[in-house]
Formats: C-alpha cells, structure tokens, sequence
C-alpha cells in the first residue's frame, strides 16, 4: 500500500486510502465525529440520560443539513427512540462553529437548531485564531444573536460566571 504522505497511517475509512486531501479535518473526522455522535442518538442514550449535553465542533459535523433524513430513516427502519432524532440533536447536542467560517452553513444550522446551541470557537491549528474572530465580527447577524453565539451561550451552556 502506498500512502500520499509518509506520516499516515491506514486510513481509519478504506474509502478514503489514496486521497490524502480528503483525509483527516478535511472529511474524515467530520464523518467520523458526526457518526459518533449519531450512534449516540440512534442508540438511545439521551433517552437514558435526558439531560446529557453532547458539544461538537465544525456546527455540528453536517447533521444540521440532515435533521429531516435522521427522522425519515428513523421511521422508515424502525428504530425505537422516545423522540424523533432531530428532537435529541436540537435538545441534548450544542455545537460550534470552528472551523466553518462560511455564513451559509452557520446559517443553516441557526435554523436548524437555533442560535441558543451554538458557540464561538477557533479551529487552531487549522486556521488562525484571527480568522475565527473576523468571520463572528463581520458575518451578517442581529447583535443579540452574535452576543449569543460569542459569550452569552458558553455562560449559559456551560455554566461559567459571568
């Protein structure tokens, strides 16, 4: 096996042996976070646990864009959960926007799971620190809502003093 750079291992996704750009933050920890967090969900722990709180990085590893099929596959395969999926990624995940400094996704989960769920992050050492803060400073949003997102949600969600 020939790997594109002489550091990798095995790629932990067959899928993806040979494409050293879609490796690691590029794709394949988004996938595999997100599933993580999906056999959570489909596995129904937070049916066992109501009030666990699940935080992942990158808005949420694509499931915003996704709720509606979670739910439809969910019936369609029958699987036993006191709530939809959606239900458990809107209540018991929070998310934050490292390394997605685009408005379009951020959009896209603000409606999905409002903006009550998601924080503020850097994505070191993927992109500058600065980058992060010039994306919040500049992307189109109501001040309550960038307020939120950059301080307000982290004392709220996570308990810190004000």
């Amino acid at each position: 096996m020939i790997y594109l750079h002489p550091a990798d291992p095995p790629a932990a996704m067959p899928v993806l042996e040979g494409t050293y750009g879609l490796r690691r933050a590029t794709w394949e920890w988004g996938v595999e976070t997100g599933s993580h967090a999906l056999r959570l969900v489909f596995g129904g722990h937070f049916d066992r646990f109501p009030h666990a709180t699940l935080a992942l990085g990158h808005l949420g590893e694509m499931m915003p864009y996704l709720l509606w099929r979670f739910d439809s596959r969910a019936s369609f395969y029958g699987v036993k959960l006191a709530r939809r999926p959606s239900d458990y990624i809107r209540d018991n995940i929070v998310m934050t926007i490292s390394g997605m400094y685009s408005a379009e996704p951020l959009n896209c989960a603000i409606s999905a799971v409002g903006h009550e769920r998601i924080m503020f992050a850097t994505d070191y050492p993927f992109e500058p620190p600065n980058e992060a803060s010039k994306f919040i400073d500049h992307v189109p949003l109501a001040e309550n809502v960038r307020a939120d997102i950059c301080f307000n949600n982290a004392v709220r969600l996570l308990g810190l003093p004000t």
